[in-house]
């Protein structure tokens, strides 16, 4: 049976109160990408202190009478191929934002853009896997910039067929992230999953 082409699929936008009101302060969507970015962290960075670089701890030369500086030992910061002082080391930053708080900032964030018009329902993605059936489809439906499509299970066509379009991403309904919404300039969803985030938000 012949792939059946995605370039035939239907986009309708969906209502500008099918999430409710964008009620969440200005504060509070600052803070959930702020804790986004900071989870991006690797928190890797290390430099080693005079206690942990290879050197002798034993004092160079005696204190008086070499009319030189006095010095300690050869892991002193100030000299070559000593320690660092107050460097970097390890650490992992975990800033948190309780259940009730992100689920208001991304029913909000999900009420602007529907607002905005930035979200779709797809009667059908199609069950061609091909890169030019797909970018044919975004063309037709006027969809530029940063595109996500999201299903409750991504059909595997549906994902290879946006592999090697730039800026187009698919992503589950139960797994979409405050950040990922907030970049995306268009929104397509299957209608299982607008009842998955609609669900989910509590709208």
């Amino acid at each position: 049976m012949a792939a059946e082409s995605p370039a035939s699929a239907d986009l309708s936008i969906v209502a500008s109160d099918c999430f409710g009101a964008a009620d969440a302060s200005a504060e509070l969507l600052h803070r959930m990408l702020t804790v986004h970015a900071a989870r991006q962290r690797q928190g890797t960075a290390n430099t080693k202190s005079r206690g942990e670089v290879s050197a002798s701890t034993a004092k160079l030369y005696r204190q008086k009478s070499t009319g030189r500086a006095r010095a300690g030992s050869a892991g002193s910061p100030i000299r070559r191929g000593g320690g660092v002082a107050f460097g970097p080391g390890p650490r992992r930053t975990r800033p948190q934002v309780n259940e009730r708080e992100r689920r208001q900032a991304v029913r909000s964030l999900l009420a602007a853009k529907a607002a905005e018009e930035s979200i779709s329902v797809a009667a059908s993605w199609g069950n061609s896997a091909k890169t030019r059936d797909r970018a044919a489809w975004l063309s037709a439906a006027g969809l530029s910039g940063r595109v996500l499509l999201v299903d409750v299970d991504p059909p595997e066509e549906l994902q290879r067929s946006v592999r090697n379009i730039p800026n187009v991403g698919v992503e589950r309904a139960d797994t979409l992230n405050f950040y990922e919404i907030a970049v995306a300039d268009h929104i397509v969803a299957s209608q299982a999953a607008l009842h998955a985030l609609q669900e989910r938000v509590g709208a």
